[in-house]
């Protein structure tokens, strides 16, 4: 039997099988089945699991009729050859059952599952296949995604891959990493001696040992060289890598290298940058160390400075505060020092100091401190200090070793100190008053004679707050005009007649009534006030002399004293050239404090324009003080005055009166007039007239009266006159 299947158009709801039988059927009673499908058939499957499930319900309903009808044949139903078209429609049945009819739903179950199993399980496996292609399909486009942008990024920052197998020295490199090198591609291996040979000969060793660094699978590396181009230039690559391990068991080390020579470059302008910045902080440092121990100590004797000094004493304050503080302040001051810069210049002057401050700083203990605060003024702080016969004992030490002389070029330099020591104990000091104290018990050892020490005390400070009072006092009597002149009159010693007078400074103070010139003349020379009372006094006196004449009183001259300030005076000769003196009528007489063998030009300048305004010169106190026949040879003096302590001893000692005769032969011979100060007595006066004095001056004629008691008594001609 040759079977064919055939839809026909017009049917519905049914399968038309055409049935082709040969009487050359290998079975006598079967039936050959086949199935084929029409192509319309073929068009009404969209994808291969419809065909697959209508091939399987096509073959059902073939096996199905085939079973059919070798059943009819085995019921000796025999049908003749040639073709047949049947009709199966197996809706309700046939009309005759066959015997075996209970089997066939047997039959045809088994024969469901021989199809229907495979073909279920090969629907599945195709189903999970299409899903497997799918996601293979997927990840590979993933991974072409991926590795495209692994390489645009690679490209963008021209990074190499390489890798090298562990204990071989052959290393694989894609084309990026010979173009970093500056090698031509080649796909072969690249061995050490060729990538090494363009790397720097100082990164070398460090680029052999970076693949010796790996040891664990895991364990990453980084390493910088430099690389030498063909063109001479030099490329900075970095390399990083890691250890890996393939599945044969292979290690290697898989990395990649990148161009860093920006980043190198811009770090060695960092490096060199932060270096010069670390070098200049370094020189801001020092400069700032510096700085600030200049700003805290002396240059010329590295001892420190007052700042330093404040520092100090500000602590001990606070530190007193707290708990109870013990220490002395040793004001130091050198005696004669200005004599070694007037005489040997201020590099002696400085050679002095040098010397001085290491005296100082090899008296004091660990812990003290010693400090110059002023041109030749030093101060000692001595911790602890509580006995003031230990600091007697370093006052006199340091007085003794300054007092040794040093050589400075040949010439021999001493000086002499003079020292105020104050003590403090307790609590809630004030330091700097300590300072002031010693400041204080210094100007005492000053005007005791110099190159000594005192000791700051009440006594000595209740002086002070006097003196203190007395020097504000000063100030406002001179702006209150409370200063003027008092006059003592002046006699020839052969004719006992009038010469003149000299004009003496006197205080009417508000509350202690009239004051002498011992009572404040030094507290006025300390505030630097004396050129102003002179000048009070010089034009009291012009005044004076003016109402003399007036009331007919002759005084033919007026003695005015001058301080050695006024003589520096540069706008002295201006002042004395308004007043309008008339020549001859006064005379300035020159305290012995003035140095008149080693004047200044400014003094010599101003002298020469005094004696040519009709000025005349008078040495005062001759004899006593630093005017030498020297100075009278250089000064020309109209007169010199005998000082008081010459001229009282006369009447009991020889030498005395052997030395007033020298001084009065000397001016004579000089053709300059003597007047003797301190005549007491008649019989001083007797004395001196008989040895040659010209002027005699004393309370044995006169004591200083105020104009009005002078203008009385020189009318009244009341004067006290020698025999």
């Amino acid at each position: 039997m040759n079977p064919g299947i055939a839809q026909h158009p017009g049917a519905q709801g049914k399968i038309n099988l055409r049935l082709l039988f040969s009487s050359h059927s290998s079975r006598e009673h079967g039936v050959s089945t086949g199935a084929y499908f029409s192509r319309p058939l073929k068009k009404a499957f969209k994808n291969n699991f419809q065909c697959v499930v209508a091939s399987l319900l096509v073959a059902l309903v073939v096996i199905f009729v085939g079973l059919i009808l070798d059943r009819v044949n085995a019921a000796a139903f025999r049908l003749p050859g040639g073709e047949w078209e049947l009709s199966a429609v197996p809706k309700v049945g046939w009309d005759v059952s066959p015997s075996n009819q209970t089997a066939l739903p047997l039959v045809i179950f088994a024969a469901g599952c021989i199809i229907v199993i495979p073909f279920f399980l090969s629907t599945l496996l195709l189903v999970e296949r299409n899903r497997n292609v799918d996601q293979l399909e997927s990840r590979e486009a993933r991974l072409l995604e991926v590795s495209e942008r692994l390489n645009l990024a690679l490209d963008a920052n021209r990074c190499g891959i390489w890798e090298v197998v562990l204990g071989t020295e052959n290393f694989v490199w894609d084309l990026r990493m010979h173009q970093l090198y500056g090698l031509p591609f080649s796909s072969s291996f690249v061995d050490d001696k060729a990538w090494l040979s363009c790397v720097h000969p100082e990164d070398r060793s460090t680029s052999v040992s970076f693949i010796k660094t790996f040891a664990r699978v895991g364990d990453t590396g980084a390493s910088v060289r430099r690389i030498l181009l063909p063109d001479g230039q030099t490329r900075f690559v970095r390399s990083v890598g890691k250890l890996h391990e393939t599945r044969d068991g292979e290690r290697k080390v898989i990395g990649i290298a990148f161009d860093v020579t920006e980043d190198a470059l811009m770090t060695a302008e960092l490096k060199s940058a932060k270096d010069e910045a670390v070098a200049k902080n370094v020189e801001l440092e020092i400069a700032k160390n510096r700085i600030e121990h200049n700003s805290l100590h002396d240059p010329l004797t590295s001892l420190a400075n007052r700042r330093k000094l404040d520092l100090a004493l500000e602590d001990l304050t606070l530190n007193s505060r707290s708990e109870p503080q013990t220490f002395a302040i040793l004001h130091i001051d050198l005696d004669r020092f200005k004599d070694i810069n007037d005489t040997l210049g201020h590099a002696a002057g400085d050679a002095m100091l040098v010397h001085v401050s290491k005296i100082l700083a090899d008296s004091i203990r660990r812990g003290d401190i010693v400090a110059r605060i002023g041109g030749d003024e030093f101060v000692i702080v001595a911790i602890g200090a509580s006995e003031p016969a230990n600091m007697a004992a370093l006052a006199n030490r340091i007085i003794a070793e300054t007092r040794q002389p040093i050589d400075f070029q040949g010439f021999s330099c001493r000086c002499g100190v003079s020292i105020g020591i104050a003590q403090a104990i307790g609590g809630d000091i004030d330091a700097h008053k300590v300072l002031i104290n010693a400041d204080i018990a210094l100007y005492r050892a000053k005007n005791l004679g110099r190159n000594r020490y005192e000791f700051f005390s009440q006594n000595l400070q209740a002086e002070v707050i006097n003196n203190k009072r007395t020097a504000d006092a000063i100030l406002a009597g001179i702006d209150n005009g409370e200063f003027t002149a008092w006059y003592q009159p002046q006699f020839c010693a052969r004719t006992m007649e009038l010469t003149g007078v000299e004009a003496l400074v006197r205080w009417n103070h508000p509350t202690r009534g009239l004051l002498t010139p011992d009572q404040f003349l030094r507290i006025a020379d300390d505030l630097n006030v004396v050129q102003q009372l002179d000048r009070v006094v010089l034009e009291t006196a012009l005044k004076d002399k003016m109402r003399w004449a007036a009331r007919g009183v002759v005084v033919p001259k007026i003695s005015v004293n001058v301080s050695s300030r006024r003589l520096h005076d540069e706008g002295l000769i201006e002042t004395l050239t308004g007043l309008q003196i008339v020549p001859g009528e006064i005379s300035f007489e020159l305290v012995e404090s003035i140095f008149l063998d080693e004047s200044e030009d400014i003094v010599s300048h101003n002298l020469e324009r005094i004696k040519a305004l009709g000025i005349d010169i008078e040495i005062d106190d001759f004899g006593t003080g630093h005017t030498s026949i020297v100075s009278l040879l250089k000064t020309k003096p109209k007169r010199l005055k005998i000082d008081r302590q010459l001229v009282m001893p006369i009447l009991t000692s020889l030498k005395e009166r052997a030395l007033v005769r020298s001084i009065i032969e000397i001016a004579r011979s000089l053709d300059i007039e003597t007047v003797a100060e301190g005549v007491e007595t008649l019989e001083h006066a007797a004395r001196l007239r008989a040895l040659g004095c010209d002027v005699l001056q004393g309370y044995a004629f006169g004591r200083p009266l105020s104009f009005e008691n002078f203008t009385e008594a020189a009318t009244a001609a009341t004067w006290r006159l020698a025999s």
